[in-house]
């Protein structure tokens, strides 16, 4: 695909960076000549210096022939813009814009007057607070998790969890372990960073992470085997009330089914204002205008669940370790700079929510060719994605030992006419079969051959 990124800050970088690996021809555009100079030192990649919501920019990138425009500058209205202009270009053309507000979408500045987002030319919006907000909800849901996604409109849950060194399962190789039907490791990121497909003499090991994917039953039980009683969630702190604080914390409010006391710590007094206008049930707490206002000590070591989302890593950082050592259950960060990337984990922090990443994975998606429903990246190479078989496609009517795909491909789950099937080796695919797929990220966009008609 011919792919046209506008912005070259942190999200569009690492953007960039994952299609090239994925041998898709890429074009970034940054107005800022410096930042697109170190660019220049860092990829290959073509690079245009200039305004990317002019036509002239445009132009030179010849929107007219690409597939994607791919919207990440700092401001919503130059996105939405610049989506508009791609349009005028191209009508084919998929616009993806990151919004931060994606409720003006219809009513932005530059007057839309009244036009929905499809008639503007918004394809796909892009949130990274709402996306993070989502995230950080999952895993005060399932707090002793470290990973959860759903697949096939819930029917199916992908857990990941680092394995200490009192679970029933550490030592054990995957054929002795006597998983729930419905249910299987899918894949094992190992203690030193490197991800493996399961096979059956693989042993799991103390601070190795493994997926399972299976129906949520199924995962229900698995789950036992990992820890022995669940966390109770009452107490949730979050430091911060920029748009990713007020996002989770109006998530939680509107939780269904459960009921958590939320307390919000801001330093800026008219935010507070504007955060006690907006949140009906979160206590909001002003901080001095200093770095100590998220250091409350008595208020972290009260509260079950700490979120760190004040916009400054290194605020985050000691927050983090002060509720690390006064025990709080669960303590998640919100990564602003990918230079603190490392860091966390050495500080035994584990929980590190990347808007980078979840916002690539997001983008990910509209990538594939193929009919792909939803998508979950694992590891930087290594995504997971639900995509319907069309029918007569390439593989329909064999087995999957006859299709015989890459090593590095894993189909976890089948969805056929709402059930759901644990295949092996033997299992025929059917047209219209939503398959959930486990594949390397470079060989992902490959796999358009196998499950699209010609």
């Amino acid at each position: 695909m011919n792919i046209i990124i506008i912005g070259g800050g942190n999200v569009g970088q690492h953007v960039a960076k994952m299609l090239l690996e994925k041998k898709q021809d890429v074009i970034l555009i940054d107005k800022d000549e410096k930042k697109v100079e170190a660019i220049r030192g860092k990829m290959d990649i073509n690079l245009i210096c200039g305004n990317g919501a002019s036509v002239e920019v445009l132009e030179k990138a010849k929107v007219h022939s690409a597939d994607m425009i791919i919207a990440l500058m700092e401001n919503d209205d130059a996105n939405i813009l610049a989506s508009m202009l791609a349009k005028t270009f191209s009508k084919s053309i998929t616009t993806i814009a990151r919004v931060r507000n994606p409720e003006s979408a219809g009513s932005i500045d530059i007057d839309t007057y009244g036009l929905t987002r499809k008639q503007v030319g918004l394809d796909v919006i892009i949130s990274p607070e709402q996306t993070v907000a989502e995230e950080i909800v999952k895993i005060i849901y399932f707090p002793d998790l470290d990973e959860v996604d759903y697949f096939a409109k819930e029917k199916l849950k992908l857990i990941g969890k680092v394995i200490r060194e009192k679970s029933k399962i550490n030592g054990m190789k995957i054929k002795e372990i006597e998983l729930p039907e419905s249910s299987k490791i899918i894949g094992i990121l190992k203690k030193g960073g490197k991800f493996v497909f399961p096979s059956e003499g693989e042993i799991i090991r103390e601070g190795d992470k493994v997926y399972f994917l299976g129906t949520i039953l199924a995962i229900r039980r698995t789950s036992k085997l990992l820890y022995e009683e669940r966390s109770k969630i009452e107490r949730v702190l979050i430091l911060g009330g920029g748009k990713t604080g007020y996002t989770l914390a109006a998530e939680l409010e509107s939780a269904k089914g459960r009921s958590f006391i939320t307390k919000l710590i801001e330093s800026d007094p008219r935010r507070c204002e504007k955060l006690n206008r907006s949140l009906n049930k979160t206590l909001i707490i002003q901080g001095k205008n200093t770095d100590d206002a998220y250091y409350n000590e008595e208020e972290i070591q009260e509260a079950d669940v700490l979120v760190t989302a004040t916009g400054d890593d290194r605020i985050n950082l000691i927050a983090s370790v002060i509720g690390k050592e006064a025990g709080v259950k669960k303590i998640i960060n919100s990564l602003e700079s990918m230079e603190y990337a490392s860091v966390y984990p050495k500080m035994g922090l584990k929980t590190v929510i990347n808007p980078q990443l979840i916002t690539a994975e997001k983008i990910m998606r509209y990538i594939h060719k193929e009919k792909v429903v939803s998508l979950a990246v694992l590891e930087e190479d290594v995504e997971v994605f639900e995509v319907i078989l069309e029918g007569g496609c390439k593989v329909e009517g064999k087995s999957i030992e006859e299709i015989n795909f890459p090593k590095e491909v894993l189909i976890g789950a089948i969805i056929r006419e709402g059930s759901v099937i644990s295949p092996d080796r033997n299992t025929i695919l059917r047209g219209h079969d939503h398959l959930i797929i486990v594949a390397s990220g470079k060989i992902s966009l490959s796999m358009e051959e196998y499950f699209v008609c010609h």
